[in-house]
């Protein structure tokens, strides 16, 4: 009896998968999807070999200021190339026009006004360095006690944040903007599709052979197995560069975050698809299923939002603690923090399981307000009397 529930489910969901690969938007939606992955691994690439080093323009007599400037920005992994020039105006001229990041002529320091302050800062550092040096040495003390005074080190930067890993956690990021993304595309495609088998009756000659409940998931596969390979379509160039050290400067273990975050939309599309389900078997018009599944997508949206606020201040607050267990903001939040590092692995088994319990009860009310719904036809079925109507399943 399984076996030929199923079979009639996936001739269904045949049925709509082949719609849903003939249709323009699902081309469009594709080629996007494929040229936004890889242009995420690619450019970043381009960026960084484009950006190769420093050039610093000086006049006049400067090795002792230009190996201070070589020495310290090595330090930081950045190559600095060096120009000497006839005069200052020479050494203007480069920098305003692009040839030249720095330049220094006698006293003065020019800098494009475009580029970062980093390079200033060490030449004026080595200036100043050089210069101190110069007038301790006038002053009567010996190179090595001057090699000594210039030994103090300023102490070791240390950046902190409210994360382990920054890079990581902006790979979460955009994990879950790119789950809200996907799950609510795909659950306005889910009422969109049981509205127009509703509306044009195909599904009173569906049910003529099927159960409901088959038509139902069938579609609800269909849409889901569309956008997954789409998911997968977007998340496999991104996963594969950064769990190989790509270009695009995020930490290998976020190919991990990647993987697992494909696992929060199998669980977030089963929690919210088979209530667009249902929502779009309440309507009769194709027209009328945007007002139909406004309150399952403010639900999503709220819980997006609130989640990701509180996520992104503060990722151990109650808020956002409460926000990624709660299995209805779970699958769009919980991927966020876990991205952070600080996120106790029972808290995600337990996110995980009570979402999934959460999906299955709600497919269970779906399915019954869907197969009710589909009985009332030319008007708009209301929640209410779907929910209190009395009818044989």
């Amino acid at each position: 009896m399984t076996g030929t529930w199923w079979a009639g489910t996936w001739l269904v969901a045949q049925r709509n998968i082949t719609d849903n690969l003939r249709s323009r938007a699902f081309t469009v939606v594709t080629v996007l999807l494929l040229l936004v992955s890889v242009g995420a691994v690619v450019v970043p690439g381009l960026l960084s070999r484009s950006d190769t080093g420093w050039t610093l323009a000086t006049t006049g007599s400067t090795p002792a200021v230009v190996a201070a400037v070589q020495d310290a920005a090595r330090a930081t992994g950045t190559e600095l190339e060096h120009v000497a020039l006839a005069g200052g105006a020479q050494v203007r001229r480069a920098v305003q026009e692009g040839d030249a990041d720095a330049g220094l002529a006698g006293g003065t320091l020019y800098v494009r006004a475009d580029s970062g302050g980093a390079l200033a800062a060490l030449v004026s550092q080595a200036v100043v360095a050089v210069d101190v040096g110069q007038r301790l040495l006038a002053a009567g003390l010996s190179p090595e006690q001057v090699a000594q005074v210039q030994s103090v080190r300023a102490p070791e930067q240390v950046p902190l944040s409210g994360v382990q890993d920054t890079g990581r956690a902006a790979a979460g990021f955009l994990v879950g903007i790119v789950l809200y993304l996907a799950v609510t595309f795909a659950g306005s495609t889910i009422a969109t599709a049981v509205a127009t088998e509703k509306g044009t009756r195909i599904s009173e000659v569906l049910l003529a052979v099927l159960r409901p409940s088959q038509i139902m998931v069938g579609t609800v596969l269909a849409v889901g197995l569309v956008t997954f390979g789409q998911v997968l379509l977007l998340a496999t160039p991104v996963a594969v560069a950064a769990r190989w050290g790509g270009t695009i400067g995020l930490p290998a273990v976020a190919g991990a975050d990647i993987a697992l975050g494909i696992v929060w939309f199998v669980l977030g599309f089963v929690l919210y698809s088979f209530a667009f389900a249902a929502a779009g078997a309440l309507v009769d018009k194709v027209t009328d299923v945007s007002a139909t599944v406004t309150p399952v997508t403010l639900v999503l949206v709220a819980g997006y939002m609130v989640g990701v606020l509180a996520a992104t201040s503060d990722s151990e607050g109650a808020v956002s603690v409460v926000a990624s267990l709660f299995p209805v903001s779970a699958p769009l939040v919980m991927p966020i923090r876990w991205a952070g590092g600080q996120v106790p692995p029972v808290q995600l088994v337990l996110s995980m399981a009570g979402t999934a319990v959460t999906a299955a009860l709600l497919a269970a009310l779906a399915a019954t307000v869907y197969r009710r719904a589909l009985l009332i036809t030319g008007r708009r079925a209301r929640l209410r009397e779907v929910v209190h109507l009395r009818a044989a399943a």
